[in-house]
């Protein structure tokens, strides 16, 4: 958390019941594919017994009460502790000089100050009746008030933020929880197919949202962020001094809340950047060449990102953060020449002059760095999609701008470099925050391009390839991959059309995939495997017995003792049990890929360490395993920064290794396959795929 935002904060060691509720939240995690349209009856104990009378006193939805607590707090109520901005409990009831649902609590519910703020079941209560009196001011009857979709105006305005664009950031995340579902130990929601009721709010964008119409000064420096301004006052315009030092911070609030604290002339305090624990979103709120008040005496010479979330419960570090803040880091390391280690990246604990905890023993520090060293996806899975977008036999390469343009170029390849000027294939597609891949979804013979929105609508858009250009997005989904899920495209029937796949990546780790007819993925998600991939594992798919059907892989990444690779193969209705078929293959932090490199039609594995070594590491398949001692097939190829991916490139029916170095230089590097090894880098292209730009 920032310097300012703390309030003399003691972190309390955690009861052996709230870990094993923590516990439970992190292995069950909160996500699933195919929503439900019940609620799931609250396990008997004292927490769901509070939000099932609180909801039936007050006449609010109990699946919304909840999902709002777990918005602000995952259901942690941090021994009465105060947030950034001194809000309380599982409800954060908030007073500081412009929010005072606390003290309106107190009216509402007759309980006193103190009770609401220490006692669960009391915050709970006063939270019910908040939202209750929010509602009646909406105009909601008793039977809208029956509607999950009705509650969204009282929703909004319970975020007391400073404006409506950022009420909708947090409204669409409490509806984002609805349709996920919670698992949080005794107390759960099941997923429900919920469409909020947006009132005035329809036509108000959330905070941040990509606008191809905005000035320059209102398009974030990161181009994977969102741009929402901090209020005038709680920064300075201009440094006194260089750029010396990424502070990491933990909020001690919620993404949505922190974002309007940040706004608010009150609050005196900002950062640079506000990560979100669920999917990794980032909103940029301060300009890097500007002084945000965050650590003190180290404000002129420091950047600083806060992370969603408290320190004392780990369950708000999840993975798609890590990897998302990482890729930041890796930007703004790379932008101003820090080296990227404990040197230059530090805790705000650690700044000079302060006297803070965050971001405290549950941070992960060696899994971090070894991301931010790492260079890469930024954020999300690229063990490989096809790329062959002309459709000559040869993969091309291809790069999304996102940002405020949205541009799509391909420079295609000609077998022994990637064709001079890069072209625009379409000029608005992929937007900031969504998972972008390429397959091939009609079966044309031409690699298309897909995006994965995520978020609230989880739509899922295609732009079918005409050999030289992208035709117009259509939508192919209407709910695929929500919020934090992994998406993934490969052939899983054999039918010669590309699927999408979706790994939920959490403890439950349900795989779901919709099938392509060829103009669309086909009706609800279906569930393929109930137990794959698990949160930590990098997911992949390829065909790696040669039957013409993809199958699942997960690198689990584990140290050198835990680094197995297991598949579950395909039969074209579902995938088969798990198996593992390597035991020592892509350790920590290094970067999985999938594809045929010795051409006799089953996908292999390969592995770049990307750091100063810059190996890259095979192992071909047999059909029932990968074959025994991993081999290193090149001895410098993909340095610390740079994405490393696999293609075809000559169209000899081997794939080869490309590196887009990224970078000031931007260049892009091809080693053949010879069958049984990579040949040394040539360069391909000196100019694509920007630092903040999307390569495959």
């Amino acid at each position: 958390m920032t310097d300012e935002l703390e309030t003399s904060m003691r972190l309390t060691r955690l009861s052996r019941y709230a870990c094993a509720v923590l516990l439970a939240a992190a292995l069950a995690g909160q996500v699933a594919s195919a929503p439900a349209t019940a609620s799931q009856p609250a396990a008997l104990g004292p927490l769901a017994s509070a939000f099932d009378r609180a909801a039936d006193e007050f006449d609010v939805p109990r699946d919304l009460l909840v999902a709002v607590a777990y918005g602000e707090s995952r259901l942690e109520a941090h021994g009465g502790l105060p947030s950034q901005a001194n809000g309380y409990g599982v409800m954060h009831l908030v007073s500081n000089p412009t929010q005072h649902s606390l003290e309106r609590a107190a009216t509402l519910t007759g309980e006193p100050v103190h009770r609401l703020r220490s006692v669960t079941s009391v915050n709970v209560r006063g939270g019910a009746a908040v939202l209750r009196e929010l509602a009646d001011g909406e105009g909601l009857t008793a039977g809208a008030r029956d509607r999950l979709s009705a509650w969204y105006p009282a929703v909004a305005r319970y975020s007391a933020a400073v404006n409506d664009a950022t009420a909708r950031l947090y409204a669409d995340h409490v509806y984002d929880l609805l349709r996920a579902g919670i698992k949080a130990g005794p107390v759960q929601v099941a997923p429900q197919a919920v469409r909020p009721e947006l009132g005035r709010y329809a036509g108000i964008a959330p905070a941040g949202a990509a606008d191809p119409h905005l000035a320059a000064a209102a398009v974030p420096e990161y181009g994977p962020a969102r741009w929402v301004p901090a209020n005038g006052g709680n920064y300075q315009a201009g440094r006194s001094s260089r750029i010396t030092t990424v502070v990491v911070h933990v909020t001690q609030g919620s993404y949505a809340g922190t974002v309007s604290w940040f706004q608010n002339p009150s609050s005196g305090v900002s950062a640079h950047y506000v990560v979100k624990s669920s999917n990794g979103e980032i909103t940029q709120m301060v300009r890097e060449g500007d002084t945000a008040y965050h650590a003190r005496s180290a404000n002129p010479y420091a950047l600083g990102i806060e992370h969603e979330g408290f320190v004392d419960n780990p369950a708000w570090f999840t993975d798609a953060m890590y990897r998302s803040s990482a890729a930041l880091t890796r930007y703004l390391c790379d932008k101003y020449g820090l080296p990227k280690n404990r040197t230059a990246i530090k805790g705000h604990n650690e700044m000079p002059g302060n006297d803070h905890t965050d971001p405290g023993p549950n941070w992960n520090w060696n899994y971090y760095l070894s991301l931010v060293d790492a260079g890469g996806s930024g954020g999300r899975y690229l063990a490989g999609s096809p790329t062959d977008f002309t459709g000559d036999g040869r993969d091309d390469v291809v790069t999304f701008t996102q940002g405020s343009l949205n541009d799509v170029y391909v420079s295609a390849s000609t077998g022994s470099s990637f064709a001079g000027t890069s072209v625009k294939w379409n000029d608005f597609f992929g937007l900031t925050g969504e998972t972008l891949l390429s397959g091939d979804f009609n079966g044309d013979g031409r690699d298309d391009v897909v995006a994965f929105t995520h978020g609230s609508l989880a739509d899922v858009y295609v732009a079918l390839s005409t050999g030289s250009s992208f035709g117009g997005a259509t939508k192919w989904h209407d709910w695929f991959a929500p919020n934090a899920e992994v998406a993934a495209v490969g052939d899983v029937n054999g039918d010669g059309r590309d699927d999408v796949v979706a790994f939920t990546h959490d403890g439950a780790g349900d795989v779901y995939v919709a099938l392509s007819t060829g103009s669309s993925f086909a009706g609800t998600a279906l569930k393929w495997h109930e137990y794959f991939s698990i949160a930590g594992e990098y997911p992949a798919l390829g065909d790696v017995d040669g039957d013409g059907r993809d199958d699942l892989i997960t690198f689990t990444q584990g140290p050198a003792s835990a680094a197995d690779v297991i598949v579950a193969l395909s039969s074209g209705s579902g995938f088969g049990a798990p198996q593992k078929w390597h035991d020592l293959f892509a350790v920590g932090a290094e970067l999985p890929r999938v594809g045929d490199v010795n051409g006799d039609g089953r996908d292999d594995i390969v592995t770049f360490t990307c750091n100063a070594d810059a190996d890259v590491y095979a192992v071909v398949s047999t059909g029932t395993g990968f074959a025994g001692t991993t081999v290193k097939w090149n001895d410098f190829f993909c340095l610390a920064g740079e994405f490393p991916y696999l293609g075809d490139v000559n169209g000899d029916g081997r794939d080869d290794i490309i590196a887009f170095t990224k970078g000031s230089l931007n260049d892009v590097y091809v080693g053949l396959s010879t069958g049984t090894g990579f040949l040394g880098g040539a360069k391909w292209h000196d100019f694509f795929g920007l630092p903040n730009e999307t390569t495959l």
